[in-house]
């Protein structure tokens, strides 16, 4: 990617906008095989990112410039989105979306920008991280991950926390799901990620840095709202923070059960 971000020129200026699924803090359009998404202070460090990640990381937007609207053009990347409202991943794509992860951490750790960033600070981070990994941000062909977008929340973090977040969204911990299978897909995060230069994360670890990495999110939403954030607002229109924090409470309670599943 070069230096400077040019302006978009569309191939067929006739192309027709259609709304991705989702989209509840930025939203995006399709438009042929390119997405617009709209900008913000964080943008240049986010573009910069993606750039530097380029040939490095498979499965990342490519920077394309911006148009004649001032949105982001990114590439579009194939490949089916799992509805997390009926769907929960298969442990082929858990293994295939943490291994990706794994590799993500690793090719980032040459990085560094000052930023702005969006999202909130946190302490002591060791990369920069993507900071929103779900299977909503995830596209797949098969058990096989073929992308991950929406890097606008991309900012400075720890692996722990960026497992942590993948287990609240992957597993789902936000869900009411049985001790044993819960305990059963954080292993499997938690192989999947392996281990390398720094010590291995382990399932247990992951499970009680659920609740830390997503307060700090509910803390966030409504700082970042009263800041103008407008992708924040929307998100607080929709329910959130309080929606997250009463799944947020209730897994708590359940901890200590899926703390046991782990230890036998």
């Amino acid at each position: 990617m070069r230096d400077e971000v040019a302006a978009w020129s569309d191939g067929d200026p006739g192309g027709q906008e259609v709304r991705l699924p989702g989209g509840n803090v930025s939203g995006a359009v399709r438009i042929g095989d390119t997405v617009r998404r709209h900008t913000g202070p964080w943008t240049p460090a986010v573009h910069a990112l993606l750039g530097y990640l380029d040939g490095r990381v498979p499965g990342i937007p490519r920077v394309l410039g911006l148009d004649g609207q001032g949105r982001e053009v990114l590439s579009y990347l194939p490949g089916r989105v799992v509805d997390i409202d009926t769907e929960t991943l298969s442990d082929g794509q858990i293994v295939s979306l943490v291994s990706w992860t794994r590799s993500f951490h690793e090719a980032v750790t040459g990085f560094s920008h000052p930023g702005p960033w969006r999202y909130l600070a946190v302490a002591e981070p060791t990369l920069i991280g993507h900071n929103d990994i779900a299977l909503y941000n995830a596209c797949f062909d098969g058990d096989t991950l073929a992308g991950v977008f929406d890097w606008d929340l991309a900012g400075p973090t720890t692996p722990l926390l960026e497992l942590a977040f993948i287990g609240w969204n992957c597993v789902p911990l936000w869900a009411d799901i049985a001790p044993e299978q819960a305990a059963d897909r954080l292993s499997l995060i938690a192989s999947a990620y392996g281990g390398g230069p720094a010590p291995r994360i382990g399932a247990r670890q992951i499970l009680h840095a659920v609740p830390n990495r997503i307060q700090l999110m509910l803390d966030w939403i409504p700082a970042a709202a009263a800041t103008g954030d407008a992708g924040m607002v929307r998100l607080m229109a929709a329910g959130e923070p309080g929606r997250s924090a009463a799944t947020l409470a209730d897994l708590i309670t359940r901890i200590p059960a899926i703390d046991r599943a782990l230890a036998r």
